[in-house]
């Protein structure tokens, strides 16, 4: 899987553990789609550091959303 493909898969499953969040109801679809990319940063899950690379999206999610 390349960076692009991680990255996608990251994102969408975020988005819906962030949606599925019962403070979710407060904020807009473009603050969701901002804070998972945010999170997605602050994990150092770019492509240049390389830990998305031995990091499977799911436990990805799971370490972004324990920040």
């Amino acid at each position: 899987m390349n960076y692009k493909e991680w990255k996608r898969e990251y994102l969408e499953l975020l988005t819906e553990v962030i949606k599925n969040h019962k403070y979710s109801e407060y904020y807009n679809n473009e603050f969701i789609e901002e804070l998972a990319n945010e999170l997605l940063m602050r994990g150092y899950f770019d492509e240049d550091y390389g830990h998305w690379q031995v990091t499977p999206a799911e436990q990805a999610i799971k370490e972004s959303f324990e920040l």
